[in-house]
């Protein structure tokens, strides 16, 4: 049993919810606001709310942006919803709801009834709809009972690697922010040895763990942190680590839009390859084209760099729609290691990850 699986889910990390939890915590709190509008002047206008990146209970907030003077309502609905676009490109928010009045088809009968309809998106590719069918009668409102459908995720920037999360991984609450560890060169016993790290030998469940370790195929090791600080901390004693061997390390921000692949051998630093999508508060300038490559990275970055050109070219979207070199530094791990921090299942194997327990150093 790790730490995460017993007391007060209050204390849980922030990463360890999941989007069904927050969709309905979204829900739970605009439905008393949606009632009220209906209550009192028998229909609303779109409106919104957003869920804080963290903690594990995100602090909800209401997003009512001003409606333009058009009464259509598909032109409200689409105002509201590139007002809320601009706020998650510049904030740290892991879910969001619209709610929109609508006519909709009640299901087995085909009678058109007025509903509310909670539009909710996930920063991790999830979305769902859930529709309340309501009537108002001398002002009280009377909702029927819940239908829920799959939604369109519309209101989070995509990165290239979304459908991978989606079909292949458990959901995160904000998208991925992972610290990995790779190694070549010695055997798994000494990775944990060096990393003051302890097997449990007990496979990672539905719930992420803290920290967990697998052994890939064609000798490599790889050591996974769901934890942020913890993973910051080995990076730091990423040279020692590295002693005697081929070490990298990738960390994946997908809130942020940020990767970074980093090579060490033989105790000594040798190349950086970083993508910052977003600038924000950062001093480097990001966007979707940002690359810095610091150092002599391996032959197999070129390929890869002019691959997604191609690939982002050939998509058909506009550019900058899609962050396409989000990916850049996760395909050159996967090419020098044969894995993907978004993917468990490949031709030859399924990668099983065990649990970590932290160790205490000796001597």
């Amino acid at each position: 049993m790790d730490q995460y699986d017993v007391g007060d889910d209050a204390d849980r990390p922030y990463w360890l919810s999941v989007p069904p939890q927050d969709f309905t915590a979204l829900v739970d709190f605009i439905m008393p606001e949606i009632e009220a509008r209906l209550a009192r002047d028998g229909v609303f206008a779109p409106l919104g709310a957003l869920m804080a990146r963290e903690p594990y209970r995100g602090a909800i907030e209401l997003f009512d942006e001003p409606m333009p003077d058009k009464k259509d309502g598909n032109t409200q609905l689409d105002h509201l919803k590139q007002a809320l676009r601009n706020r998650v490109a510049c904030s740290h928010q892991r879910a969001a709801v619209v709610a929109a009045n609508c006519t909709v088809l009640l299901p087995g009968s085909g009678k058109q009834a007025e509903a509310a309809v909670l539009m909710c998106t996930h920063r991790d590719g999830t979305a769902a709809h859930y529709v309340y069918p309501y009537t108002i009668t001398n002002g009280r409102v009377t909702f029927a009972p819940l239908e829920m459908t799959e939604g369109t995720q519309d209101i989070f920037p995509p990165i290239r690697l979304r459908p991978w999360i989606s079909e292949t991984c458990p959901p995160r609450p904000v998208g991925y922010q992972v610290g990995l560890f790779l190694f070549h060169g010695i055997d798994r016993e000494t990775v944990l040895h060096r990393m003051h790290l302890a097997d449990t030998g007990r496979p990672e469940a539905d719930c992420p763990a803290p920290a967990a370790i697998a052994s890939l195929a064609d000798g490599w090791t790889v050591v996974w942190f769901n934890d942020s600080a913890a993973a910051l901390h080995h990076a730091t004693h990423m040279e020692h680590y590295a002693a005697g061997c081929t070490a990298l390390a990738l960390f994946v921000d997908e809130p942020d839009y940020v990767t970074e692949a980093t090579g060490y051998a033989n105790g000594a630093w040798l190349w950086t390859v970083r993508h910052v999508g977003t600038s924000r508060t950062r001093s480097l300038p990001g966007g979707p084209h940002d690359l810095h490559v610091t150092g002599t990275p391996p032959a197999q970055l070129a390929a890869i760099v002019t691959a997604m050109r191609k690939e982002e070219a050939d998509s058909g979207y506009l550019p900058d729609m899609i962050d396409f070199y989000f990916d850049i530094p996760v395909e050159l791990i996967y090419a020098l290691t044969g894995f993907r921090y978004c993917q468990r299942d490949y031709d030859r194997a399924r990668v099983t990850f065990n649990t970590l327990l932290l160790a205490m150093p000796t001597g």
